[in-house]
């Protein structure tokens, strides 16, 4: 069963990056491109430089998962998951920050969720072996 299960969790987890990743690239290409800042009030930064955060860590995901995937640099992927975790932690429950509706709540709770189940699965890195 373990045989199994560490090569889906390790999936899942740079199946979540990935599109993470892609997705913080895409939104600031588009902000970007309408020349508007983005404001995304569960992240630290704000106006311009809060675009150029978003590009890097968008990039920084996705190298990550690419190190993590093809065994070059697989410690970095476990660091980069558990700071999309605690960053997703501090925004939305740790900080002012106020949700509308329920819905929303219970959106970034299962975002929040999927971050620390992709961080927990991240740790498989570590100890997958080396291909021969």
């Amino acid at each position: 069963m373990r045989n199994v299960m560490g090569p889906l969790l390790r999936v899942f987890s740079y199946l979540f990056h990935l599109i993470l990743s892609l997705f913080l690239l895409g939104i600031a290409f588009v902000a970007g491109l309408a020349g508007k800042p983005l404001k995304l009030d569960v992240l630290p930064w704000e106006g311009q430089s809060l675009n150029h955060w978003v590009i890097a860590l968008g990039i920084a995901g996705i190298v990550s998962v690419l190190l993590a995937v093809t065994g070059v640099f697989r410690y970095l992927f476990p660091i980069w998951a558990f700071f999309v975790f605690v960053m997703m932690l501090r925004g939305f429950f740790l900080t002012p920050f106020q949700f509308s509706a329920a819905d929303q709540f219970w959106g970034a709770a299962g975002l929040t969720f999927g971050a620390l189940g992709a961080f927990l699965s991240s740790l498989s890195v570590l100890h997958a072996r080396k291909r021969r």
